[in-house]
């Protein structure tokens, strides 16, 4: 065969090799977020008896939640705590978190559901779950009359313990019903953790159950008043309580918030 022909099939495998590469290497980049989370340092038998012990345990949601699809699997539904457009489970390369779905509804908090299992990131679970999702994290998953399909409540990764485990789940799904608290807030409080949206004078509590869990606070004194800012989205939304009350509502910080602790 001429030479010429060799170097143009040379060419033409290299560039097939090139393009292969690149699409096994961008979906990696896109999970990278995902692939660093830490270990969770519960060994596997604990994990066992930890999942076996919470199957089929009735609980109440003890925030309201978001339900939207699940990062392409049909077959499942997500609980998100906060807006989806802040939740930070899985991000692109340039830190901006990949959207699960648009919101299909809303589960307000005291929303009775039925824990199916609690599901750890052992080599094998992880085998068996979607790619482009939170992979390296324990699943809750859980069963409501309202939805279909299981929806996974998807936990963080650094777990030192069985017993900080069930603490967090707790804090998510809750084993008493929130209704003696629910039933004390004002009007407007209730009605905020019922719609999932906050609005200014509501207390920090009721706060906490309509947005979720900060990832971050800040706490200053004027005197004796106690100043807050509560962070969400990587520090990107901000809301402010004074006293005890929200005095603004989630924006955009004017200075680069404090670092994660």
């Amino acid at each position: 065969m001429p030479r010429r022909f060799l170097k143009l099939g040379l060419r033409r495998r290299t560039k097939t090799v090139k393009k292969t590469l690149l699409g096994l290497l961008l979906p990696l980049g896109l999970l990278c977020a995902c692939a660093n989370a830490p270990p969770i340092s519960i060994d596997i038998a604990e994990q066992g008896r930890l999942s076996r012990s919470f199957q089929n345990q009735p609980r109440f949601l003890r925030i309201s939640y978001f339900v939207t699809p699940f990062f392409g699997d049909k077959t499942l539904l997500l609980l998100s705590p906060v807006y989806p457009s802040w939740l930070h489970l899985l991000e692109h390369t340039d830190g901006t978190p990949v959207s699960p779905g648009d919101v299909e509804t809303l589960l307000p908090a005291g929303t009775p559901v039925r824990i199916l299992n609690v599901e750890f990131p052992t080599t094998w679970a992880v085998r068996q779950r979607t790619l482009y999702s939170p992979r390296s994290r324990p699943w809750v998953y859980v069963a409501t009359p309202s939805c279909t399909k299981p929806l996974v409540l998807v936990l963080r990764s650094t777990f030192k313990n069985a017993d900080e485990f069930e603490a967090e789940l707790a804090r998510y799904l809750s084993p008493i019903h929130p209704l003696g608290q629910i039933t004390e807030f004002s009007a407007e409080e209730q009605s905020a953790i019922r719609t999932k949206e906050a609005s200014l004078g509501i207390s920090a509590l009721a706060l906490e159950m309509a947005l979720g869990y900060p990832e971050n606070k800040t706490i200053r004194f004027e005197g004796e008043l106690k100043i807050e800012n509560w962070y969400w989205d990587n520090g990107k939304k901000r809301v402010e309580l004074r006293g005890g009350r929200v005095t603004s509502l989630p924006t955009t910080p004017a200075a680069t918030p404090p670092p994660a602790p």
